[in-house]
């Protein structure tokens, strides 16, 4: 099972739930989410859309090789 670790709630997530998560904070931008990705106070789902895109921004510039992610 692939995980991702959240620091917001310093704890590793199922891919599933993260990406769960991300869609349910898409698809509502004005609603208020217990904690964002990166942080532990409440976000709401435009925020959340803005902490996701910046650690995808910057997992593409670390260029760390699929083989060695998640290590």
């Amino acid at each position: 099972m692939r995980m991702i670790y959240c620091p917001g709630v310093e704890r590793w997530v199922s891919l599933r739930s993260y990406l769960n998560g991300i869609a349910l904070a898409k698809a509502n931008p004005d609603a208020t989410f217990k904690q964002g990705i990166t942080c532990w106070w409440p976000c709401t789902g435009r925020e959340i859309m803005r902490q996701f895109r910046a650690g995808l921004h910057d997992r593409i510039n670390q260029a760390v090789p699929c083989t060695r992610r998640g290590l």
